[in-house]
């Protein structure tokens, strides 16, 4: 059994993992607000599960390693030690990974049931794949296989310049640039970047981005707005990353938003940002897309790096 963490900009989840089969078992996941004080966290956590007997411990966090090993969040002020989190569980390690790395880890051995198509491409076996995600930031990782398992590489995209193509995206830019000064994309395309753009389009309003997709569900139209927009800016920038690293192995769509949308993710309108990239539209038309439906694969890729390592 390992102990396992997701340490999100918003979110901490917990839980305990044991191998079941050619699969894994979670127990007693628990959820709580991130702050400050992880390792105090996770020593509660284990206290309250008993203090169970850990062959290891691997924790995410939505940040990049540092050159220490430890995490300093993007978009919390929260760092995380390894040495302090091994402390924590009572394991002589702790392994400390980038949050979309651990999904990028989870993808190739998760069942055909945990993705819905998001695109009728056809994937080339050999080609990297790319995961990215909108959350409280926008997480980014490119994946490969390589020899007998995969090559990861996390990426901070997310923190790069976003563009606007059409004269929508221009004027919308334009407001966040003068609210902000520089627009990354996760200033738009993130939990965050959704209530912005519903602010642009609904002056005074102050809804979190899960009421703005219940609104636009329910027909309001300033919250459609905001969401086709957020739908087509994320096409264009998942394009751009699927330019970037040739990624012919498929785009795979994870965080807290998408998969929570369901059936009402508009693919059409994400697949024409995505493919509008002429010359390569034709060639951008052939990477399948899906939507990761699993509920955590985030701890589920801890889970198969932490078995790889040895615990």
């Amino acid at each position: 059994m390992i102990v396992v963490g997701d340490v999100g900009g918003t979110n901490t989840r917990f839980a305990l993992a044991e191998p079941h089969g050619n699969d894994w078992r979670f127990t007693r996941l628990e959820q709580l607000p991130t702050a400050p004080g992880v390792a105090a966290m996770l020593s509660r956590y284990l206290e309250s599960a008993g203090r169970p007997a850990l062959a290891g411990a691997a924790l995410c966090g939505a940040g990049p390693v540092m050159a220490d090993g430890g995490i300093r969040l993007a978009n919390a002020d929260v760092v995380l030690d390894p040495a302090e989190l091994a402390g924590a569980a009572g394991v002589t390690r702790a392994l400390l990974v980038n949050d979309f790395a651990a999904v990028a880890h989870a993808i190739p051995h998760l069942p055909a049931a945990a993705f819905a198509a998001c695109g009728a491409g056809v994937a080339r076996p050999d080609s990297p794949r790319l995961v990215v995600g909108p959350g409280t930031g926008l997480g980014i990782a490119v994946f490969a296989p390589a020899g007998d398992g995969w090559t990861v590489i996390p990426g901070d995209g997310g923190h790069a310049d976003l563009a606007p193509v059409d004269d929508e995206e221009l004027e919308a830019w334009e407001k966040l640039r003068a609210r902000l000064g520089r627009v990354s994309i996760e200033a738009a395309v993130s939990g965050p970047g959704l209530e912005r753009l519903h602010a642009l389009f609904a002056p005074g309003a102050s809804l979190k981005a899960p009421e703005i997709a219940d609104a636009a569900w329910r027909g309001d139209a300033a919250a459609a707005r905001s969401v086709a927009l957020f739908t087509r800016w994320l096409g264009r920038v998942a394009g751009n990353l699927a330019l970037t690293a040739a990624a012919r192995g498929g785009v795979y769509l994870a965080g807290g938003i998408v998969p929570s949308w369901g059936s009402r993710f508009d693919v059409a309108a994400f697949r024409a940002a995505f493919e509008d990239k002429p010359p390569h539209s034709d060639w951008l038309r052939g990477i399948p897309g899906f939507v990761v439906q699993h509920p955590q694969p985030g701890l589920y890729g801890l889970a198969v790096l932490s078995a790889a390592s040895g615990g």
